[in-house]
């Protein structure tokens, strides 16, 4: 698969963007948080996309909803670097600035820094103390100090403070973590037909009017 091919497997249905995973054997419970990382025969660089199971199709696979499909557009080279080390994660966190608290979840994260969304607007430069939430969001662990790198559309890029030792630790236990789930992630390859002659072969995609009656 390529980036155009992957952009082309991306359905805008009633205002949402769908994604076709073919998987016969994958089961989803409805509304599984679902993350993906997009592999390029041409090696450029992996994408992290998020999203959620919405529907599956017996014997084929399952449809997810993407929340963001920027990371499927052109980046720069400088970018490029940055990214290419990053793991997708799903964490939720507590962001603490010394004008306010928000929480929000943690999309993806590498040594250096880490992805946020779901945030209120910080500002770039603010001095942030990050921490991993239960899900039921009673307990917290640390995390690490940040600086607020870059702010746009509901995200934020932050980058963690190397003086603090501590908040190193608990990063790189969190990265292996990480690793150990991609370890056991699946793995599926573009099939060789698609978006060759007659184009995309996924299924129909669902509508939102099926999905609600599916729900009764």
């Amino acid at each position: 698969m390529n980036l155009d091919q992957a952009r082309a497997h991306v359905h805008d249905v009633d205002g949402r963007s769908l994604f076709f995973v073919r998987e016969e054997k994958m089961r989803l419970l409805p509304d599984a948080s679902v993350c993906l990382a997009l592999s390029f025969e041409s090696g450029e660089v992996t994408r992290l996309l998020h999203g959620r199971a919405v529907g599956a199709v017996e014997g084929a696979g399952t449809w997810l909803q993407l929340l963001d499909t920027r990371p499927l557009r052109q980046i720069s080279a400088t970018e490029a670097v940055r990214r290419s080390i990053r793991l997708g994660c799903d964490a939720l966190v507590e962001v603490r600035s010394d004008r306010q608290v928000a929480s929000g979840r943690m999309l993806d994260l590498s040594p250096g820094g880490a992805r946020l969304c779901g945030v209120r607007p910080f500002s770039p430069g603010d001095y942030l103390e990050l921490r991993l939430l239960s899900p039921d969001r009673l307990t917290f662990n640390d995390l690490s100090y940040a600086h607020a790198v870059w702010v746009e559309e509901g995200e934020m890029g932050v980058q963690f403070d190397r003086t603090d030792a501590i908040g190193r630790h608990a990063v790189a236990r969190l990265l292996a973590e990480t690793e150990d789930l991609w370890t056991n992630a699946r793995e599926n390859v573009h099939a060789p037909p698609c978006c060759a002659g007659e184009g995309v072969l996924d299924p129909a995609p669902p509508r939102l009017e099926q999905r609600a009656a599916g729900a009764k």
